[in-house]
């Protein structure tokens, strides 16, 4: 299949490259060469409209929505029949995408989860919203880059369910840090504290994959820390003024850190900024 991939940062790369190695014309857009989309057979381009001619499905993996818009026109002229979105974008303005796009291209929110480590072995939680004959067409596609793939309603469910994952993920960020601030103060060994929890009740994918980050301080990035801030306005905004006090601790918290210089960093940050504020 003719597939074109928007957007190849952290995760947008292992899907061009795990859609390439398995057979498919995968084209590339991204601001700067990616030499390893190039090897793995990933045609690369830093002009989104030679990208997108003649494409037949076209991954958008941007940071959030205003990136796609000045991208529609070509995606239109190339001729693709299916969008898929795998950022975490707003649940409304992707219901607003689809309206726009109505009868031009048929829209699927695919939004993941997972983390760099799950992308690059194909086996990330995927989250879908579209009509289920689209859903079924792109599935095949899905499955190459995902190990659980579920339609979870129409337009927009998939961004709700993401919301959902990143109030979670972001809350027990949070949690983790504090606890490792309490062990370190207590002059315990934080790589054995977490590992112990590891093996507990405690137990998490985002424990296992953060553990060697937090117990070292490691904040090199793999998920830049200001992205949560806005998955967690969108959680927000479809909570529709529900009280959800361990959602707006999360809030403050990345919004604080990310006005604070932090964003950048990997979002185990949050432990170092917990440590400034107190």
């Amino acid at each position: 299949m003719k597939i074109c991939v928007l957007g190849l940062g952290n995760m947008g790369l292992p899907v061009a490259v795990n859609l390439a190695r398995a057979g498919h014309d995968v084209s590339g857009a991204n601001i700067v060469d990616v030499p390893e989309a190039t090897q793995a057979g990933v045609k690369v381009s830093t002009d989104a409209s030679v990208a997108l001619r003649d494409r037949e499905v076209v991954f958008c993996l941007l940071p959030d929505l205003p990136y796609l818009e000045p991208m529609l026109p070509a995606l239109i002229e190339g001729g693709a029949q299916d969008l898929v979105v795998m950022s975490t974008i707003s649940p409304s303005r992707m219901r607003e995408l689809d309206a726009q796009l109505k009868g031009r291209v048929n829209v699927l929110d695919a939004c993941m989860s997972g983390g760099v480590a799950k992308a690059v072995d194909g086996t990330m939680s995927i989250m879908c919203g579209g009509d289920a004959e689209v859903f079924a067409r792109v599935r095949p596609l899905l499955d190459v880059v995902g190990g659980t793939v579920e339609l979870m309603g129409d337009v927009g469910a998939g961004a709700v369910t993401k919301a959902c994952n990143q109030m979670v993920v972001a809350g027990t960020l949070v949690a983790l840090a504090e606890a490792t601030l309490v062990a370190k103060e207590n002059g315990l060994d934080a790589h054995r504290v977490l590992e112990v929890l590891g093996a507990g009740l405690a137990a998490s994918e985002l424990l296992n994959q953060k553990a060697e980050k937090l117990a070292d301080e490691d904040f090199s990035p793999s998920g830049p820390a200001k992205f949560l801030v806005k998955d967690l306005d969108f959680a927000h905004d479809s909570a529709a003024g529900r009280n959800l006090p361990s959602l707006e601790v999360s809030r403050r918290l990345f919004t604080g850190l990310t006005e604070a210089g932090l964003g950048d960093a990997d979002n185990t940050v949050v432990l170092q900024y917990l440590r400034d504020i107190s």
